[in-house]
């Protein structure tokens, strides 16, 4: 990796489409790339039951290899990419309302949608899995053994709700306390740095790999790898909130914005070779590949943010029926999706297809099923709220405000 190639320099000269600014006009290109992030999960979430490296809540005797390599890959950087995202637009509104009020529209937005999964989805999801291993008479047992022992198989996918929450909570306490810290000077200096000297951009990316595999070895050597039942793992907690502070300090400079949006190919081939090895790193199943994979974990992230951002800007920058249809579901499909995954993959244990033709009709089932909920409710405001943390209103043509919910390997 030479310096040249981190995308942080500012440009000699802004092309016609910007990036997105405080109170400026709204870029349909991120609420894209955010939506289709999101329906990823399906298939993701689908490929769990397939997957031949790791055993999920339900799992099929068929094993496919083309699902186990994309569950491996995509986890590298699709759920990092929401963090990113996530810190962007944390950075950019907090500038522009205040720590205060972003913080109290944040922990609506996304605790009121957690609240109402944890209460109506969590529980569908616990008895599948006990369905799913012991049958229908053990659903009842299945779920009591479950509510004695709560843990992470009652957050599934929505342990990065919990981990948004805490990110945009440190965020908004930052932003208070940054005139005592010097946190605007501090910030300055450093780009002022980066841009002096590239160089300290790519030890600077080095060094959050490193920062975060240590975390990883000091966890482990406490015996705190997992923590509140599997809920919390610190290591994947630093390195997700790592990429998030990073898109933060995005938005803190237009400029590096700006760069980071512009496709730059040889950060696309150096995204792709990572991705890949972490993948490979991952399904190594031994320590060195934990290390390679600790160490990944926001390298990659921050990379292939650049690849998706930059491709999104170029390709999907603007609106049309199907992008809008995507973008108002997203929210209610990924809270709602793993019921109809999970369901439909129980009864696929009792059919003996080729786990590629199950895949395809799980996949496309379970999305036409979620996509056929949000329809229903949005039709009552309380419903959108609970599901959505919004009231219905008319659409605004302004920067993206989404909670950009977010990440990890079986999960």
């Amino acid at each position: 990796m030479s310096a040249a190639t981190i995308p942080i320099a500012p440009a000699a000269a802004a092309p016609a489409t910007a990036p997105p600014q405080p109170g400026g006009p709204r870029w349909d290109y991120l609420d894209q790339l955010r939506a289709i992030l999101m329906l990823a999960g399906v298939p993701y979430h689908v490929g769990l039951v397939y997957a031949s490296h790791a055993v999920w809540i339900v799992a099929s005797p068929e094993r496919s290899t083309a699902m186990t390599w994309f569950v491996q890959f995509s986890h590298t950087f699709r759920m990092p990419a929401f963090f990113l995202l996530a810190g962007l637009f944390g950075m950019l509104l907090v500038r522009r309302r205040g720590s205060a009020a972003w913080l109290r529209d944040r922990l609506r937005r996304l605790g009121v949608p957690l609240a109402t999964a944890l209460l109506l989805v969590s529980p569908l999801l616990v008895l599948a899995g006990a369905v799913a291993e012991g049958g229908t008479a053990n659903a009842a047992p299945g779920l009591l053994q479950a509510l004695r022992e709560p843990g992470a198989n009652w957050t599934v996918h929505l342990w990065f709700l919990i981990y948004l929450l805490l990110y945009v909570s440190l965020l908004a306490g930052l932003w208070q306390v940054r005139e005592r810290l010097r946190l605007g000077r501090i910030l300055s200096a450093f780009q002022d740095a980066v841009e002096r000297r590239p160089l300290l951009g790519v030890l600077a990316v080095l060094g959050l790999g490193l920062g975060t595999l240590a975390v990883a070895v000091a966890a482990k050597l406490l015996d705190a790898s997992y923590l509140l039942g599997g809920i919390l793992v610190p290591a994947e907690f630093a390195a997700n909130g790592l990429v998030f502070l990073c898109g933060a300090l995005l938005a803190y400079r237009p400029a590096w914005l700006e760069a980071f949006t512009r496709p730059c190919w040889p950060v696309w081939a150096l995204a792709l070779a990572a991705a890949v090895l972490m993948a490979v790193c991952e399904g190594l199943g031994n320590n060195a590949g934990r290390a390679g994979t600790y160490f990944l974990m926001p390298v990659v992230g921050i990379l292939f943010s650049h690849l998706l951002l930059s491709a999104a800007r170029r390709w999907l920058n603007r609106s049309t029926p199907l992008s809008r249809a995507m973008v108002d579901g997203a929210m209610t499909i990924y809270l709602v999706h793993v019921v109809f995954v999970l369901w439909l993959s129980v009864a696929f244990l009792a059919i003996a297809l080729p786990p590629e033709v199950e895949i395809l009709i799980i996949v496309t089932l379970s999305a036409a099923l979620s996509y056929g909920f949000h329809r229903l409710i949005r039709r009552s405001p309380l419903l959108m709220l609970l599901f959505n943390g919004v009231w219905p209103e008319p659409r605004r043509r302004e920067a993206t405000a989404l909670g950009l919910p977010f990440p990890g390997a079986l999960r």
